[in-house]
């Protein structure tokens, strides 16, 4: 009788977590949010999947990830976007209907809204690539590890961000809604 209380109390325990997806666009999107998650954890409740698209655009990566995880149950999916090609309404909506939540890295990518955590000014001008060029040589590993982030970007830092897309995926990260 012992086997199935402890069996019950299991699937009690399952079926209280709240389950999400988190798509990012490439490995340093992966990696960065999964750092982050590592850091915030906060509930063991919340369980995340955190995946990564192989870039592409916009269109193909909420069409990429929207097959990819159309059979998989999850409470919540988000998928995270450079913002330096603009969606349209109709990727917008398509994603909607998938039952993804778009969040945008600001300004322009993953690696602008980390140097706007750090202080740093995030010019007009500057691209994609001037800002990974920018960012990467700070990392203590490669760009695509998670454990590249930790020296930069600890508990204190991350919990203290105010870059509003860094702070929308730590609430997606908690599990609450966005």
């Amino acid at each position: 009788m012992a086997r199935k209380h402890t069996a019950r109390k299991r699937s009690q325990h399952q079926a209280s977590q709240t389950t999400l997806l988190v798509v990012g666009e490439g490995p340093d999107d992966q990696a960065f949010i999964k750092h982050m998650h590592g850091q915030l954890r906060v509930s063991r409740t919340i369980r995340p999947k955190i995946e990564k698209q192989s870039g592409g655009s916009p269109g193909n990566i909420i069409d990429n990830a929207a097959r990819k995880y159309a059979s998989q149950d999850f409470d919540q999916r988000f998928i995270v976007l450079d913002s330096d090609i603009a969606l349209s309404q109709q990727e917008r909506d398509r994603a909607r209907r998938y039952g993804f939540r778009l969040i945008l890295w600001s300004p322009i990518c993953l690696e602008g809204a980390l140097l706007e955590v750090l202080g740093e000014r995030v010019r007009d001008h500057e691209t994609a690539q001037q800002l990974k060029a920018r960012l990467h040589p700070q990392l203590t590993g490669h760009h695509t590890e998670k454990a590249a982030y930790a020296v930069l970007f600890p508990y204190e830092v991350l919990e203290a961000a105010t870059n509003p897309s860094v702070a929308e995926v730590r609430t997606a990260l908690a599990g609450q809604l966005i």
